[in-house]
């Protein structure tokens, strides 16, 4: 019996025959965590010619001269992926002091804040809008935007949790970002189109990798994009046809192997799928 979150999938898609023709053409980014290369200088390269459109989900460390080389280089850093552990009263500075400097070096280049937020069950909604309004503003003040990362294990582990967090923010520049292995792994009976088109306008962000629908561990949940029984073209069309306009981002953590051969492998399968997603059904 096929997996509920695949089965309505598929079946939603079947019901947007007649949007097929919507334009689609998000940039794909490649998650630092699967670039490691020798150096920023042989990272830039490699990606370059590999034809990523950025590199997002980058760390904090040694930001404003990475930026930099990026920056001269033409391929840009696109988003900041970082958060912390929110409670006891703490500010932002107390919870992750990376978070301010790391936003004020982000100022003017386009780029997205990916907040996680850490927690449990002693956490509270308070709390949690509490840190990302203080994160918001810091970011409006520097002219960017925040999504809220949905991870397991974490307070906001749920895209429906980011989605209530970023409602009860009440701050514009508040989004939140899908990730399919966090998805997979967190609500693997949920209904997809339904957890989608409740984020409505505030799904700014997505990430995808090759994954297995009913896999329970991060080997299976996170592998290159041409691996795995997820169908990712059922998941393109959906995205196309409820209007999603964000950038995609390919998640890679702790995917063994030789990373350009890995990079490689996946960026055909993403301009093979995207291609056959974009094709109207007779």
């Amino acid at each position: 019996m096929r997996p509920l979150c695949l089965a309505v999938l598929l079946s939603a898609v079947a019901c947007f025959g007649a949007d097929a023709s919507r334009k689609f053409s998000p940039e794909f980014f490649v998650f630092e965590n699967g670039a490691h290369f020798g150096s920023t200088e042989e990272q830039i390269k490699a990606l370059k010619e590999l034809g990523f459109d950025s590199l997002g989900s980058a760390k904090p460390q040694d930001l404003a001269v990475r930026i930099k080389l990026h920056q001269e280089s033409g391929l840009r850093i696109s988003s900041l992926y970082i958060g912390g552990r929110i409670g006891g009263g703490k500010d932002v500075k107390a919870i992750n002091p990376a978070i301010p400097e790391s936003i004020r070096a982000l100022q003017g280049h386009d780029a997205i804040i990916e907040l996680f937020a850490q927690g449990g069950a002693n956490n509270t909604d308070e709390e949690a809008v509490a840190f990302v309004r203080e994160v918001a503003d810091l970011a409006k003040e520097s002219g960017l935007r925040v999504v809220l990362y949905p991870h397991a294990g974490f307070y906001i582990d749920a895209l429906g949790d980011a989605v209530r967090i970023a409602r009860l923010s009440g701050r514009d520049n508040v989004g939140v970002m899908f990730n399919l292995c966090h998805f997979l792994k967190v609500e693997p009976k949920s209904d997809l189109r339904a957890t989608l088109l409740d984020a409505g306008d505030l799904l700014w962000r997505v990430s995808i990798c090759g994954a297995d629908t009913n896999g329970k561990n991060w080997g299976e949940l996170i592998q290159t994009l041409d691996r795995g029984s997820f169908d990712q073209v059922a998941l393109l069309k959906l995205l196309r046809e409820i209007g999603f306009a964000g950038d995609i981002g390919l998640q890679c953590y702790a995917i063994r192997g030789d990373v350009r051969e890995n990079l490689g492998r996946s960026i055909a399968a993403w301009r093979k799928y995207l291609a056959e997603s974009s094709k109207v059904s007779d």
